[in-house]
């Protein structure tokens, strides 16, 4: 099988040749990558392990999907100021101004800081719109850069709870709110959710065959309440319009997730991407089998104290042991990624002879 092959019958619920593996790289490890393997933003790396390439959009690459496009009221006005890594973005609306301030990709002061905050930004929500754009252009440039090798995602999100907890108003401006003024967070809410359910039907519109959505779930910052109350019906309407358009709906979530396991289950989606075990998540990935069934996509992150921080000697032997007879079976894909931070080629080289020799 290809590359593209197998992560095909992956996503399908279908019998592969192997154990599938991804990987994800960015600028920071690449700059440890030897030049004839650096070409093509990370792509050439890939291909040279030879890894099964599961992209999220354009990933690293110059290729940027642009559907849905959020689009403010015309009454909105965007102001932005690049000082090094620091961006400062003002929104000055008819009912007052907002003010956010991003340290490279890090929130340093969320917008919504306040109930008069909360309330300018609802009004701000009531005006918004999810306009479609054609993507297939890109989505074709991606599909020839990374060839038999793989298949792309549309990669989105995060939906309405993770965005307003870490984009929008924090965690502890959240839980203050909500508990200071629970009628009209909620109102907030549910103003954004309904927005984001054109913006989910215009995902399961497009050119692509699964849709992941970005939600790094996890219960150390989404107590199980709020997931139950809010980010499952979320996520469910999600999958729902995803599933209804023929395509394969998962969940991106990186986090604790043990204890919300069962009310994952509710939303219905076909797998979860980055699932985590410990020490640096909770959640063993055959726990995820247990409650959520055997049919369940899983893309599972090796863990950083294996892959990132342990002795790169040691790491068949942990493969030896995480890979069981049951997740050999299951729709598995063993996901070693580096997201951000720079980790030296020999260890994806370990994983790659670990495959190539026992997948």
């Amino acid at each position: 099988m290809t590359g593209r092959e197998r992560l095909k019958a992956v996503l399908r619920k279908q019998p592969k040749d192997r154990l599938p593996w991804t990987t994800l790289v960015d600028n920071a490890t690449l700059s440890l990558v030897p030049n004839q393997h650096r070409g093509n933003w990370g792509i050439d790396f890939y291909k040279h392990l030879g890894c099964d390439i599961f992209l999220l959009n354009g990933w690293n690459t110059p290729y940027t999907f642009s559907s849905p496009e959020l689009r403010w009221s015309a009454e909105v006005r965007i102001i932005q100021h690049h000082e090094g890594m620091r961006t400062t973005t003002i929104w000055k609306t008819p009912k007052g101004v907002l003010t956010g301030i991003i340290e490279g990709s890090h929130p340093v002061k969320f917008p919504v800081d306040s109930i008069s905050a909360l309330r300018i930004y609802r009004e701000m929500w009531e005006g918004v719109s999810f306009v479609p754009r054609d993507d297939a252009a890109i989505l074709a440039q991606l599909d020839r850069l990374i060839g038999d090798h793989g298949v792309v995602t549309r990669f989105w999100g995060p939906s309405t709870i993770p965005r307003l907890l870490e984009m929008d108003m924090g965690t502890q401006n959240f839980y203050y709110l909500l508990a200071d003024h629970p009628e009209e967070v909620q109102g907030l809410i549910e103003t954004m959710h309904q927005k984001e359910l054109s913006a989910f039907t215009i995902l399961a519109d497009g050119p692509w065959d699964s849709v992941t959505l970005v939600e790094n779930t996890s219960t150390y910052y989404i107590s199980p309440q709020i997931y139950r109350e809010y980010n499952m019906p979320h996520q469910r309407a999600f999958v729902d319009v995803v599933k209804s358009r023929g395509k394969i709906a998962i969940l991106h979530m990186c986090g604790h997730l043990r204890g919300i396991l069962d009310l994952i289950k509710e939303t219905h989606c076909d797998g979860i991407h980055a699932l985590t075990p410990p020490p640096t998540g909770d959640t063993p990935w055959e726990d995820a089998l247990d409650v959520l069934g055997d049919d369940l996509i899983i893309f599972g992150c090796l863990d950083p104290t294996i892959f990132a921080a342990g002795d790169i000697s040691c790491i068949p032997a942990a493969l030896d042991k995480l890979i069981t007879p049951r997740l050999r079976e299951a729709n598995f894909v063993l996901s070693p990624l580096a997201d951000g931070i720079a980790i030296e080629p020999g260890r994806f080289h370990a994983v790659a002879d670990w495959v190539r020799n026992n997948g």
